[in-house]
């Protein structure tokens, strides 16, 4: 075994193949699916032309012109994911977690004598995004390994210059070997290291593929808002809106029950760990018009979001012989680049009908073609390339109501958020409820959400297998409490 043969650690930065850096996370990272305040969820975020709401900040700031009195609000969440998989057999995962959807305050200053009849502020912060889940994927192949992808990678490159996150790993491991793997007695080094490898799994022969990908964090927005309320018909607003990035995953991939060149060779195990930090900053203006008594129109436009993203990626890899285990781990290769995310334009209408029902639709237009990825360390040439050819502009709507049946409020919603993949419906839908009492000094609002979507999930290169079908699921339960004064 070369364990027994050699104790090396390579460091060769130069050739660390950048993969946690790529057309996945631009795309992640530009997807918002806000929460907020109970009231927001319960109408599915249809509050571009309404107004009157913290959530509804991160939207539309116009809506801060609305509020006659100062507030606070906090929302506490409660989310279940489930995830199945489909490959050759179903398997469902699920994970649970507490968040914070929105913590806010508002500012109401009223001016008399003026046309501008209140110029009001706000400050806090709103969930624009859950990253929590847990995916489990299980099936037999009979066509290729994980193997055969890092064998690809390995070829014509010297055992110094194997990439440290994947071949060196796995050549330490005896998971890959040299063709000739004879050593000179003298040298106590291989005779022919010549970049010429064989991998130690058959690829084509059947096989148990195992992989469960751990998933954490969220994309948390601080807000500072600003406008006001021109003769109660006309209302202006700004935020700014500080977004921060907060992504942890942990996948583990297995391998059992394959034919073998080296005969005690039982399974293997590669683990991957992902940390994500960032910070952006973003600009978002707006307008409502009241046209009458029942219906205003709003409409606002969101600058791109400059991100500054941290990550930290490491690997390590696990060969399970008959009487012993390796296990070879990767340095963890830090990276630093910048992200810009697209531009986003939000059309709304509202009506008031018979004083007690309320009806609200927004219209959302984003281009993820847009988003671009660069730092000083390395191009992303092709990772950018990829973000044009494989994304597409795309629209978003949102359909709210909410009734007045005294004590209470009920509340309904939908919304489709449509596929960012230019040849793939990958949308997603939202229904939710919402239930809430309002006695003016104060309120209390719960809503339940519904979500589903359909994406895919690769176990390694799409050269070598096809990737499998996910359809995500999530259920959240969000409860606010909010005071006026």
């Amino acid at each position: 075994m070369k364990k027994g043969l050699l104790t090396l650690t390579i460091i060769t930065l130069s050739s660390v193949i950048l993969l946690a850096q790529n057309e996945i996370d631009a795309l992640r990272f530009s997807q918002d699916a806000p929460l907020g305040t109970a009231r927001f969820s319960a109408m599915s975020g249809a509050f571009n032309s309404l107004g009157g709401e913290f959530s509804a900040l991160s939207l539309n700031p116009a809506g801060i012109g609305m509020y006659q009195f100062s507030e606070f609000s906090f929302t506490p969440s409660f989310n279940l994911n489930s995830t199945a998989s489909y490959y050759g057999n179903k398997e469902t995962d699920y994970k649970s977690a507490l968040k914070i959807g929105n913590l806010g305050l508002v500012f109401s200053n009223p001016r008399e004598n003026s046309e501008w009849k209140r110029i009001n502020i706000a400050i806090g912060w709103n969930q624009l995004a859950n990253y929590n889940s847990n995916i489990r994927i299980q099936g037999k192949n009979n066509t290729s390994s994980l193997a055969d992808n890092i064998l690809a990678v390995s070829q014509g490159n010297s055992i110094d210059d194997l990439n440290t996150l994947y071949s060196a790993p796995a050549f330490w491991t005896d998971l890959i070997d040299l063709a000739d793997n004879s050593v000179d007695t003298t040298t106590n080094w291989y005779v022919q290291d010549n970049g010429n490898y064989i991998s130690n799994v058959k690829g084509n022969s059947s096989k148990n593929q195992t992989k469960s990908i751990n998933s954490s964090g969220g994309k948390n927005e601080f807000i500072f808002s600003i406008g006001g309320s021109f003769n109660e018909q006309l209302y202006l607003g700004a935020t700014i809106g500080i977004p921060t990035l907060d992504y942890y995953e942990k996948s583990t991939y297995s391998e059992t029950n394959f034919d073998t060149i080296i005969n005690d060779l039982q399974a293997f195990n590669f683990q991957e760990e992902l940390s994500v930090y960032g910070t952006g900053l973003n600009l978002k203006i707006g307008a409502i018009l009241r046209v009458s008594e029942n219906l205003k129109l709003g409409a606002s436009l969101h600058s791109p979001t400059v991100y500054n993203i941290e990550e930290t990626y490491s690997t390590s890899l696990t060969t399970h012989f008959t009487e012993e285990s390796f296990t070879e781990h990767s340095n963890s290769n830090y990276f630093e680049y910048d992200l810009i995310t697209p531009w986003k334009a939000i059309l709304s209408a509202s009506s008031l009908l018979n004083n007690n029902i309320l009806i609200s639709a927004d219209y959302e237009l984003v281009d993820y073609s847009f988003s671009n990825m660069s730092s000083i360390q390395y191009t992303f040439t092709e990772e950018n390339n990829i973000i044009q050819e494989l994304y597409t502009k795309t629209s978003n709507i949102r359909l709210g109501t909410e009734i007045n049946v005294k004590p209470f409020v009920i509340r309904a919603g939908y919304s489709k958020y449509g596929s960012a993949f230019a040849n793939k419906d990958y949308s997603k839908e939202n229904f939710s409820f919402g239930l809430g009492v309002n006695n003016g000094g104060y309120y209390l609002d719960a809503a339940y959400v519904l979500s589903q979507g359909n994406g895919e999930q690769l176990l390694y290169s799409e050269e070598y297998i096809n990737p499998i079908s996910i359809v995500n699921t999530n259920h959240n339960l969000v409860f606010t409490i909010g005071l006026r004064y």
